[in-house]
């Protein structure tokens, strides 16, 4: 179960920047029973998760990458490529600054 925030939850390709226990249940809103069972949950600490606890392995950065600039580009920003993800805090900050 879920409970600290602020987390990443990634499903299907996507990537959502999740603040409140109120975003994570809209974000989980509209997802089907199968983008459910195959989302994870990242935690600031690098902890990744799916929706039962289980511990799963934390994405490369190289996905996580791509996740974050396809995520950029559907909402309309411009010059993705220049991002790069190396760390967790990136992750964090930069999709807090989207958000």
């Amino acid at each position: 179960m879920i409970n600290s925030y602020p987390l990443v939850l990634i499903f299907d390709q996507s990537i959502e920047y999740v603040d409140s226990a109120k975003s994570l249940e809209e974000c989980l809103f509209y997802l089907t029973e199968k983008q459910l069972k195959t989302a994870v949950y990242i935690n600031e600490s690098g902890d990744v998760c799916d929706q039962d606890g289980t511990s799963k392995s934390l994405p490369s950065y190289i996905n996580l990458t791509t996740l974050v600039q396809q995520k950029l580009v559907s909402e309309g920003h411009c010059c993705t490529a220049k991002i790069q993800i190396n760390q967790l805090d990136q992750l964090f900050s930069l999709l807090k600054e989207t958000n």
